[in-house]
Order: C-alpha cells, then sequence, then structure tokens
C-alpha cells in the first residue's frame, strides 16, 4: 500500500524523538506508545516512518531527528 507522504507526518518522527528520550524503549514500543497516543495502528505508524526515511532521509530536518535515534532503530 502506498501512503500518501507529506511533510506534516514528521510529527510522528518528532513523537518517535520525545518518546525514545522519555523511556529509552525499543523500536517497536516506542511505535506502539507513540501509535496509542495519537489512535492509530502501529503499523500505519511504522509504515510512515519508514516512508519519511526514503522520502526525506536526504534532508536536514530528518537528519536532525533521526540523529536523536539509537543507530539500530530502522529509521
Amino acid at each position: 500500500m502506498r501512503l500518501p507522504i507529506m511533510e506534516d507526518y514528521f510529527y510522528l518522527l518528532e513523537a518517535c524523538v520525545r518518546c525514545y528520550n522519555s523511556c529509552k524503549e525499543d523500536f517497536e514500543s516506542t511505535v506502539r506508545m507513540i501509535s496509542e497516543a495519537r489512535g492509530l495502528d502501529p503499523e500505519f505508524t511504522k509504515r510512515v516512518l519508514l516512508s519519511l526515511k526514503e522520502r526525506y532521509g536526504s534532508t536536514e530536518r530528518y537528519r536532525r531527528l533521526r540523529a536523536q535515534l539509537p543507530e539500530e532503530f530502522p529509521l
């Protein structure tokens, strides 16, 4: 399924950074927590986050946020 990606979805990456910095959980747990907090399906959240990497991975905004997460996160 192709997702309609817009820069507005960066709020999920920002939430991922905030959540990880608060609880230091693994990727799956972090995705689950931000999904539950926003009433989203965890699989949808995961697809959006991975799509952000594909579409915006070379941008300064993405790289700045990504640098705040562990290397093992698949983003």
